[in-house]
């Protein structure tokens, strides 16, 4: 096996040997417009890994029936709880976010911190073993526990909710980091259930509101990242199966995306929503229950950015929403002038 490896990547080499002449220059820019083949060979070579039985790739391992793990970005860190906050600063994180929580409470304003679970913390026993579990309590359970115990500030677990939904379905997509139609349905549903505590007239839609739709199979953000060709899946979409009453625009701010949302219906509550790419999906579904919305995603435009909306548009709801694997800039999001 090993000798037919060997073989097959001398082929790949020859095959670069065909590179246009003008590439063999250390332009990185000539490169990539000039090696018209380097796309197919990447594909090619990561194809043959695959086949081979290569399972480790720059920021992915390959599990089992083409389940991808994603090994970047602190994700590997957090699922085997290697990394963890010291109580001083989950201290004065609780502290902050209070103090935040009770500035808004006093302006009629609700707040709501969401935090996304990765897809190895929903999915732990797809990861494979030789991957070992080293600490005793990761960065969410720490943060979810502390400021339960000790906070005031409504935060929202999903992780109940999306355990109980991957019992019946998949929730994440195998060969991507995200949820699928069905985890962002979840979310959403827990999301105004929770919310619905504080504004009753929010409740969220049953999924028989919503048509079902499975597109054809495509290449993934992981699949992509390692450049196999091997692993199409079909996005499993949630689309409104119902007269929507809310128009929405999108506009670039300084290389920020923003998106409005407007219901003519005055009853409703007003939103500024803060987010990653977790709720592309999910923001749909919310402007539906809120008369005037702002979704601001917290990492666009090359950093951070902050809770100036807030103070812009006086909203009755603020939802603050990171994903796990970047909880340690969250306490930098609430307050960052510590």
């Amino acid at each position: 096996m090993k000798d037919r490896y060997s073989f097959l990547v001398i082929l790949v080499f020859l095959g670069m040997l065909l590179i246009p002449l003008r590439t063999l220059v250390f332009d990185p820019t000539a490169i990539e417009e000039s090696f018209y083949t380097r796309e197919r060979l990447i594909n090619l070579t990561s194809n043959l890994r695959l086949q081979l039985g290569d399972r480790v790739f720059p920021q992915v391992i390959a599990g089992e029936n083409g389940w991808l793990i994603f090994t970047g970005e602190s994700d590997i860190l957090d699922y085997q709880k290697a990394e963890a906050f010291t109580e001083e600063e989950l201290a004065i994180f609780q502290t902050d976010l209070d103090a935040l929580s009770a500035n808004y409470a006093a302006r009629g304003i609700t707040l709501l911190v969401v935090v996304v679970p990765n897809k190895n913390t929903i999915y732990p026993a797809r990861v494979p073993p030789q991957i070992r579990v080293i600490g005793a309590e990761s960065r969410l359970e720490q943060i979810i526990s502390y400021l339960q115990a000790h906070g005031q500030t409504q935060i929202l677990d999903l992780r109940p909710p999306l355990l109980a939904a991957k019992a019946e379905r998949e929730i994440y997509y195998a060969t991507d980091t995200h949820w699928n139609g069905y985890g962002a349905y979840v979310a959403y549903s827990a999301i105004l259930n929770e919310l619905q505590k504080a504004f009753p007239n929010l409740a969220a839609r049953p999924v028989s509101d919503f048509q079902i739709v499975t597109r054809e199979p495509e290449t993934l953000d992981l699949a992509a990242n390692i450049g196999t060709t091997l692993l199409p899946e079909s996005k499993v979409q949630f689309l409104p199966h119902f007269d929507q009453g809310t128009s929405y625009k999108t506009v670039n701010l300084g290389g920020r995306r923003l998106m409005f949302s407007y219901n003519p219906d005055s009853s409703l509550p007003d939103l500024v929503m803060y987010y990653d790419s977790f709720f592309f999906t999910v923001n749909p579904m919310l402007g539906e229950h809120f008369h005037q919305g702002v979704f601001v995603q917290n990492y666009s435009g090359g950093g951070l950015w902050n809770l100036s909306w807030v103070d812009e548009r006086q909203p009755d709801v603020v939802i603050i929403e990171f994903n796990e694997r970047y909880l340690e800039d969250l306490p930098a999001f609430v307050s960052p002038n510590r």
